[in-house]
């Protein structure tokens, strides 16, 4: 049973929450679920715009229903009124789709970091050396998102790597993609998780991934690219491009012209993978790519720091973001 003092401060953090999103959320599911709620208080009437006071941005709003759901949730009753007809099962739902919706906006302001150099660190594709040492050079020559592709080693051990890399990124303001991995990803707090078409579901992923964190999935075909949007995905790869030797496909090469027409497919960012590097890259920045995604590009140059800075720099020669 909730005391008068619990419910108090419940009902206001989901008045405080309820006037944040109506005034900054213009979404028609939580006008209208905001006003059936209101309706079911025992005193039903305006939401106190001064109750949004602590509350001033989607992060914190976000923050507060995650805080008021999990409140409810060690309850136990779901049938317990709050106030009025209002009952914790009706608020824990209503919080759920809240979340929901603030997550995807948290996360559309994201979408823009998918730019630029997309570097893959595979402990596999670094010429002998040291994985993190390969990263630093990237984040150096100016790459602006990491993916962390490790098939070979456990978990436990890559976990290390992984966690360092994260903080590499969050240190230089760069994207850091874990591979396949959810739990990896949740672990060390990275910017998102890439899936191939035979992973986990995105839906799947994203019941267990922060509400901010990132999903990526690669698409070899069109229908595949179409598919993705579809299952609330945040960006797409589209590949291979070229010939690769750093992962077997066995599929042919999509070239510049079907990566021209995935980018008439969608509007998420587009990240472009397979076969890239310095003599090919313009082509694809042309056709629309918004990443360009190498592995032995950079792993396996002599000098890593120095491919990314070129690679860069040809980016930026073809009218490519960065």
């Amino acid at each position: 049973m909730m005391d008068n003092h619990f419910k108090e401060f419940v009902l206001s953090s989901i008045q405080g929450l309820f006037s944040f999103c109506l005034t900054n959320v213009p979404d028609n599911t939580i006008s209208g679920l905001v006003e059936e709620v209101n309706q079911s208080l025992e005193y039903p009437g305006p939401i106190d715009s001064t109750k949004t006071a602590y509350i001033d941005s989607s992060e914190k709003a976000l923050s507060a229903a995650l805080a008021v759901s999990s409140l409810l949730d060690g309850l136990g009753d779901s049938d317990e009124y709050i106030s009025g007809n209002l009952t914790i099962d009706k608020t824990k739902r209503t919080l759920g789709v809240i979340t929901s919706k603030l997550g995807g906006i948290l996360r559309a302001g994201q979408r823009d970091r998918v730019r630029g150099l997309y570097v893959i660190i595979d402990p596999e594709v670094t010429g002998g050396r040291d994985p993190f040492v390969i990263a630093k050079s990237a984040v150096s020559g100016g790459a602006r998102v990491l993916q962390l592709r490790d098939k070979i080693r456990d978990k436990g051990v890559s976990i290390g790597l992984a966690n360092d890399l994260q903080q590499l990124c969050s240190q230089n303001d760069v994207l850091l993609i874990i591979n396949d991995h959810v739990d990896v990803a949740v672990s060390v707090q990275s910017g998102g998780v890439h899936l191939g078409q035979t992973d986990l579901p995105p839906g799947q992923a994203r019941s267990v991934l922060r509400h901010t964190q990132l999903i990526g999935r690669s698409n070899r075909e069109y229908d595949q690219l179409i598919a993705s949007q579809e299952m609330d995905v945040d960006h797409v790869a589209f590949g291979p491009i070229y010939a690769t030797t750093t992962k077997t496909t066995g599929r042919e090469p999509q070239g510049a012209e079907r990566l021209s027409h995935a980018r008439s497919l969608t509007t998420l960012p587009l990240v472009a993978i397979g076969g890239i590097n310095i003599s090919n890259i313009g082509p694809v920045i042309h056709a629309g790519a918004d990443s360009i995604c190498v592995t032995a590009a950079v792993g396996l140059a002599d000098d890593p720091e120095k491919a990314s800075h070129e690679l860069v720099q040809a980016i930026v020669g073809a009218g490519g973001k960065v």
